[in-house]
């Protein structure tokens, strides 16, 4: 008699960085048979159509996040949408009968964490940074168990907390073929490659600073190539600062708006200007990839600075913040690096310091974490 498959809700989106480590989980989960998945997600978000693409079953809540001004009528609606948000987590439990809630650590994940304590039932919540943001620190006041993809300092949920790495895609199990990328992107052996980018929307100041340390270079006869995806809203301005550099038919320079598979662009470069967003770190520590890690100087309580000095404390990174001095500091660290092939062996070498999960295996030890969760009821 075929045993009847376990049910798991999924709280996961808002955000890529926050509906990519549920989906992994999803299809690890999958791959192993015996789960029954049904997705959370906020209203009209941009995950649904990869979901409907992969079969996934969703229902989507109007939660929002917690307001950071002192409106009230502001703070009047947040609570009304928790509360709503709340009442249907619960209807979605009794209905769909999961034996455990899995939250990926954006808003969208607290209603359904705190109507699974309401209900008795286990849930596991992933952190992907080095610091809890707001919505996991309280998702954690009820969680049964933290799952972290970095180390956190001074954890206060260290109790039930286990390291198990953050998941990326299922394409970084395949190394390109870096002879047959650099012909690809019309790259020639015997220069390194600089690979800049500043996540799909771009950053300006990344971008502005990399187009002009790349005529810098080029005009010191610093033998290098560069990569740069400059995101689609500032793609135009960026190759129209190119062109008054003089610079936009550089054999030496490629410069994309976007690119989908980031693996094959990693694969061709020596050096990465970069975000230091949970889902780049990980896909840097898979990779023992040398990088400059650049925080977005706004994010929530500067968990892309710790982020970075994960890497940056065990010589793995370097770490470059926005300050006036910049540009600068950009260019004086590309020069420094590009000149110094010894010193991106040692920074590559470096990440075996780190003893951190390894990032293809992030959603198995989830998977595992989760199982054990369930046995134990």
């Amino acid at each position: 008699m075929t045993e009847k498959p376990r049910r798991i809700l999924l709280a996961s989106g808002g955000t890529g960085g926050h509906f990519y480590p549920g989906l992994a989980l999803a299809n690890e989960l999958r791959k192993k048979g015996g789960w029954e998945i049904l997705f959370l997600v906020k209203k009209d978000d941009l995950a649904v159509g990869t979901l409907a693409e992969q079969n996934y079953p969703y229902a989507e809540t109007d939660m929002i996040f917690l307001p950071r001004s002192a409106n009230p009528l502001a703070h009047a609606a947040f609570l009304w949408k928790l509360l709503r948000s709340v009442f249907l987590c619960l209807k979605i439990l009794k209905d769909f009968k999961p034996v455990l809630v899995f939250g990926a650590g954006s808003y969208v994940s607290f209603p359904a964490v705190l109507a699974a304590a309401l209900k008795g039932l286990p849930s596991l919540i992933h952190e992907s940074n080095a610091k809890f943001g707001l919505a996991n620190r309280l998702c954690a006041m009820f969680a049964s168990k933290t799952a972290l993809g970095l180390p956190v300092e001074n954890n206060p949920f260290n109790a039930k907390s286990e390291l198990t790495g953050t998941p990326i895609r299922d394409s970084f199990a395949i190394r390109p073929d870096g002879p047959a990328m650099m012909k690809k992107f019309g790259l020639k052996d015997g220069a390194p490659v600089m690979l800049v980018f500043g996540g799909s929307q771009g950053a300006k100041r990344i971008n502005r600073a990399a187009a002009n340390a790349v005529k810098t270079l080029n005009k010191k006869n610093i033998a290098f190539q560069a990569v740069h995806v400059t995101g689609k809203k500032d793609n135009l301005e960026t190759l129209a600062l190119y062109s008054r550099l003089g610079l936009e038919k550089a054999p030496f320079l490629r410069v994309l708006d976007y690119y989908e598979d980031i693996n094959e662009l990693y694969s061709v470069c020596d050096l990465v200007f970069c975000r230091s967003g949970a889902g780049t770190v990980a896909e840097l520590l898979h990779l023992k990839k040398p990088a400059v890690l650049i925080p977005f100087p706004s994010s929530a309580g500067g968990h892309q600075l710790r982020n970075a000095k994960v890497l940056s404390d065990a010589g793995a990174a370097m770490l470059l913040e926005e300050s006036p001095a910049f540009e600068e500091r950009f260019l004086e660290t590309a020069e420094e690096l590009l000149k110094a092939p010894a010193t991106l062996a040692e920074m590559k070498n470096n990440f075996s310091r780190l003893d951190l999960p390894g990032s293809m295996r992030a959603a198995a030890n989830i998977s595992a974490a989760i199982e054990k969760l369930v046995s134990k009821q």
